[in-house]
């Protein structure tokens, strides 16, 4: 049960909220830690011989961290910190070859929280006090079982985690809980109306170009598969954030506009941010520390590249695709390519832009046909393949995916620049017009997505994405 899923939207999240709304004020914590074991009950309905991999994953947590604070060695605490990642990537295998139903849905961002809280438990803030004055074991568990981070983040650590669902940090208020809504909207909007339709139209120009490829339709293509993904990550996302929200906890939003991407570091700052911050405080920041070095360069884009990818795929081809990621990403480091020096260099921008779709986009596509199909490539011409593009263009309504793209333009609208500087010229007559349009339009965009779009993807109730595996 995805937060795509009609069980979830209809009847799991609304009987949440009245359940966390009559107790959850006096026993807040008590109250989320019910719905996550419920939530972990629905997700697992499919496979109930998952059940169990999650609450092992708290026991262990618990006890290596308690060993490790005992032994007060920081040595153990890498060597037990990386079990549970070896783990996943064991689980994620077994998924490649035998078939996805033996990988345990949502249980990556458990896995790096749970490796987290092992590797903190030494010379972090558990060792300082500050986190052991917390509830313990309930307390991971809840960290550990927190429903709306599970599937895609936001990565939270554990000392985060606990100061945000404090008594006095976690407010459930009116505001908040219609922030959370109008967050979760948009993302479900931005993961179905756009993201599945886009991902649709890839699959179906790609069966029919297979025999005969053409290089307009290739750059169509990828295209289509980049803008595609982009909206279902940036989805979930928005929809998790929304959800914290909605439960009375302050999390920052992720500006994630596709237009305004020019690096290979912007989109995965905009998509998989949390892996990053990961990746940067357990990896980067002890290589760097044990080489004497400040993280920067070369050896942080590499391993920023190198996780993420490996988040998304774990395997030796995603681990090769990812050299040319390291490389573009490196060269617009060299270049200065980043929002924070794009001053003066707005066309260098909009030029590597749309290089970075294309390059992200030739990396999804083989990631999605599982290797590096030559025969593909070699084959590619300028010449007109008429029987396939006449099939493309058959399957392929104009006017479907123009209406597609409206959409997705309008739920990213508010996040542009220049929206909010038109916003703040605005008086607050006008102000208050512009909000409860975009609340009307959004509202309106929400229900035509439920109605239209969702039953036509039935598959998104319990898969994240068809043909990759996260």
């Amino acid at each position: 049960m995805l937060f795509t899923s009609p069980a979830f939207i209809f009847l799991f999240l609304p009987l949440a909220m009245l359940f966390y709304c009559l107790f959850g004020k006096k026993r807040k914590k008590l109250s989320i830690g019910i719905i996550c074991a419920v939530y972990h009950v629905f997700l697992n309905m499919n496979s109930p011989e998952h059940l169990v991999w999650l609450p092992l994953l708290v026991v262990f947590a618990f006890f290596a961290a308690e060993l490790c604070t005992q032994r007060e060695s920081r040595v153990l605490s890498v060597i037990l910190g990386i079990i549970p990642i070896v783990w996943l990537v064991a689980m994620r295998q077994l998924a490649y070859y035998e078939g996805s139903a033996i990988y345990p849905l949502g249980i990556t961002m458990p896995s790096l929280c749970a490796a987290a809280y092992v590797f903190d438990s030494v010379g972090g803030d558990h060792r300082k006090g500050e986190v052991s004055k917390a509830n313990g074991f309930f307390d991971l568990w809840l960290y550990l079982t927190f429903f709306p981070i599970m599937i895609l983040g936001p990565f939270l650590s554990f000392e985060r985690f606990v100061s945000l669902t404090d008594g006095d940090e976690m407010n459930l208020s009116l505001y908040k809980c219609a922030s959370g809504m109008r967050l979760f909207a948009t993302g479900f909007i931005k993961r179905i109306a756009v993201g599945a339709v886009f991902m649709e139209g890839y699959v179906k120009i790609f069966a029919y170009s297979w025999e005969a490829q053409n290089f307009a339709v290739m750059l169509f293509m990828l295209v289509l598969l980049y803008f595609g993904v982009f909206f279902t990550v940036s989805g979930y996302y928005d929809m998790s954030v929304g959800l914290c929200k909605m439960l009375g906890m302050e999390i920052d939003e992720v500006d994630a506009n596709p237009f305004r991407v020019a690096t290979v570091s912007e989109y995965s700052s905009s998509l998989f941010g949390n892996v990053r911050e990961w990746s940067e405080r357990y990896v980067v920041a002890p290589i760097c520390e044990s080489m004497g070095r400040s993280s920067g360069g070369l050896l942080r884009i590499a391993t920023c590249c190198i996780c993420t990818v490996l988040l998304i795929r774990t395997d030796i081809t995603a681990l090769a695709l990812s050299i040319p990621l390291i490389v573009f990403s490196w060269i617009s480091s060299l270049l200065k390519l980043e929002k924070a020096h794009k001053a003066g260099r707005t066309g260098i921008r909009m030029l590597f832009g749309a290089m970075t779709v294309l390059v992200v986009g030739m990396f999804w596509f083989f990631l999605t046909v599982g290797g590096t199909p030559t025969h593909f490539w070699d084959q590619i011409s300028f010449e007109n393949a008429e029987y396939q593009l006449d099939m493309i263009l058959i399957s392929f309504s104009l006017s479907k995916y123009f209406f597609v793209s409206l959409i997705g333009f309008a739920v990213i609208l508010p996040r542009c620049r220049w929206t909010h500087r038109l916003y703040g010229k605005l008086g607050p007559r006008f102000k208050a017009t512009w909000d409860w349009c975009g609340i009307i339009i959004l509202l309106a965009l929400f229900v035509f997505t439920i109605a239209f779009f969702l039953p036509s993807f039935e598959q998104y109730n319990y898969r994240l994405f068809d043909y990759i595996i996260i």
